[in-house]
C-alpha cells in the first residue's frame, strides 16, 4: 500500500477531467475526488489551440478537487496525458553481442540495453514518450518478456516506441505549468491509451489479445494488446464531434441542440427506436418548438458509428487477423456511453465487445461520474503512477527527492514526495515509460 495522493489529469477536446486517488488498505485504487472543466474550442482533435483558456480549464478542474487534498504544506504530484494524430507508435529492434555469453543476463544488463536503444530514436525525435518492450530473445531461445537468468552470446530486444511532436508536447507543458497551484505541481506525461488500459483492461484480456478503443470528442485512440504488451496503437482524427455535426446538419438544429440530442436521446441501433417517438427542440427567441424524430437521430448516430467500426477493423487488420484477439474490443471514452454501442460494434466487427468501466473504489467524497467510461484515462493516469513504482528496481544509492527539487527548486514543506524519475536511480520505466523529453517537468 502507498499513501501518496496522486492526481490524474485527462486533457481532452471537450473536458479536462481531474481525479485524486490513492491506494487503500487493500491495495485497491480509491478515488477520493473528481472534477471537470469545459475545453470545447480550446482543444481540437486532441491538440491545444488556445493556451490561456486550456490552462484556465486545467486550473478550474484542479480547484474542484482541491478541497479533498490533505495537508497545506504538501506538494502533490500529478500524471497527465498527451494525444493527437501527431503521436507516432512504431516497432524498434535492438541487438547486442554480450561480452560474456556464459554469464546470466541481469536486470541491469536489460536496463542498459533499453537505454542504449533509445539513443538512435532520440536522434530522430527528441520527444520520446515511451519505450515499451514487446519481448527479448537470447540466441535461439524462445522470445520472452523476462530474459533475466538466461545465457547466450546475443540478445535481441523488440520495442514499441512512442514519440510525439516536440512543439505539441511543449504546448501541453506550458499549459500544465501555467495551471500549477501552490501545492499541485510537477508531473509526468503519458500517451493516453497506456493510462486508459490500466483502468479498464484486465491482465487476462491483455494476455489473450484485446483492442482498446477510446472514443473522445475529437479523436479515437486504438491500442492493441497481446501477450500482455502493447503491439500497436494509432490515433484517428475521428471523434464524437463528427456525430454531433452530422446531427446538426441532418436534423437542421443548432450545434448545442445537436449535442444535447446525442447525449440525451442518441442510440447506436436505430431499429430499437419506435418510429413515432418524437422530442421537441426549443425554438429560438420565443419561436415554436420543433419536433425531431428520435428514430432519425438514431439512424444518423448508427451510420457514423458503423463508419468508425470499419476504420477500427482496418487498423486491426494491419497487425493480423482480427479474430486472433480473443478478448475482442473494449470501448471507453465519452462516446462509449451511447446506448447499444457495444452491440453495434460486435455486429459490425464480429468481435466480442464490451464497454470498459474504470475498476476503482469510490470514496464518499467522489462523484458517481468516476464509474463512467469517460473517466477511464483520468483514473488510469493515477494507476500508472502506482504500477510504475511497483515495477521499479530499488538500488542502494537512491535518494528520494521532493518534486520541487526535481526541477531545481526547493520542495515546500520539507516532505519528500516521490517523482517517478527520481525515486529510483535504476527504474525499469519501460512498461509505462518515463518521458524522455523531460516527462517530469
Amino acid at each position: 500500500m502507498r499513501n501518496d495522493l496522486i492526481i490524474g489529469l485527462d486533457i481532452g477536446s471537450s473536458f479536462v477531467r481531474a481525479v485524486a486517488g490513492r491506494q487503500n488498505a487493500s491495495g485497491k485504487l480509491e478515488i477520493i475526488a473528481s472534477g471537470k472543466a469545459n475545453t470545447v474550442g480550446h482543444i481540437l482533435r486532441g491538440e491545444i489551440v488556445n493556451i490561456n483558456k486550456t490552462s484556465a480549464a486545467i486550473a478550474e478542474a484542479l480547484k474542484k478537487i482541491s478541497g479533498a487534498l490533505e495537508g497545506k504544506n504538501t506538494d502533490y504530484y500529478f500524471s497527465s496525458n498527451l494525444s493527437g494524430s501527431h503521436i507516432n507508435v512504431q516497432p524498434y529492434t535492438s541487438i547486442k553481442i554480450r561480452k560474456n555469453p556464459r554469464e546470466a543476463v541481469s536486470i541491469q544488463e536489460i536496463h542498459a540495453l533499453i537505454e542504449e536503444a533509445k539513443k538512435p530514436v532520440l536522434e530522430k525525435n527528441p520527444c520520446l514518450l515511451h519505450t515499451l518492450p514487446i519481448g527479448f530473445k537470447v540466441d535461439n531461445l524462445p522470445t520472452t518478456t523476462d530474459p533475466v537468468g538466461q545465457i547466450g552470446q546475443k540478445i535481441q530486444a523488440d520495442f514499441m516506441v512512442v514519440t510525439a511532436n516536440p512543439d505539441k508536447y511543449a504546448l501541453l507543458v506550458q499549459c500544465l505549468v501555467a495551471a500549477e497551484s501552490d501545492h499541485i505541481k510537477k508531473g509526468n506525461v503519458y500517451f493516453s491509451p497506456i493510462a486508459a488500459s490500466t483502468a479498464v483492461l484486465s491482465p487476462e484480456e491483455k494476455e489473450e489479445g484485446v483492442v482498446l478503443v477510446d472514443i473522445g470528442s475529437g479523436t479515437t485512440e486504438i491500442s492493441v494488446y497481446q501477450n500482455k504488451v502493447l503491439v500497436q496503437a494509432s490515433v484517428l482524427n475521428w471523434g464524437g464531434d463528427r456525430i454531433t455535426e452530422d446531427i446538426r446538419i441532418g436534423l437542421n438544429v443548432s450545434l448545442e441542440n445537436a449535442e444535447a440530442l446525442k447525449t440525451t436521446f442518441g442510440s447506436a441501433i436505430s431499429k430499437l427506436i419506435d418510429i413515432n417517438e418524437v422530442v421537441m427542440i426549443p425554438g429560438i427567441a420565443g419561436r415554436k418548438p420543433t419536433p425531431v424524430s428520435v428514430k432519425n437521430l438514431a439512424i444518423i448516430v448508427e451510420e457514423r458509428l458503423k463508419e468508425l467500426a470499419a476504420k477500427i477493423i482496418a487498423e486491426i487488420s494491419k497487425i493480423g487477423d482480427p479474430q486472433s484477439f480473443k478478448s475482442g474490443i473494449v470501448l471507453c471514452g465519452g462516446a462509449a456511453q451511447l446506448p447499444d454501442i457495444a452491440e453495434l460494434f460486435q455486429k459490425i466487427t464480429d468481435l466480442e465487445c464490451r464497454v470498459g468501466v474504470p475498476m476503482v473504489v469510490q470514496n464518499s467524497q467522489a462523484s458517481e461520474e468516476i464509474h463512467d467510461p469517460s473517466f477511464a484515462t483520468a483514473i488510469g493516469l493515477v494507476q500508472v503512477y502506482y504500477e510504475q513504482l511497483d515495477q521499479a528496481i530499488p538500488t542502494e544509492d537512491y535518494e528520494p527527492t521532493t518534486i520541487g527539487e526535481s526541477s531545481g527548486e526547493s520542495g515546500k514543506g520539507g516532505k519528500d514526495k516521490p517523482g517517478i524519475k527520481n525515486i529510483f536511480s535504476r527504474v525499469v520505466d519501460v512498461l509505462m515509460g518515463s518521458n524522455e523529453a523531460e516527462g517530469e517537468y
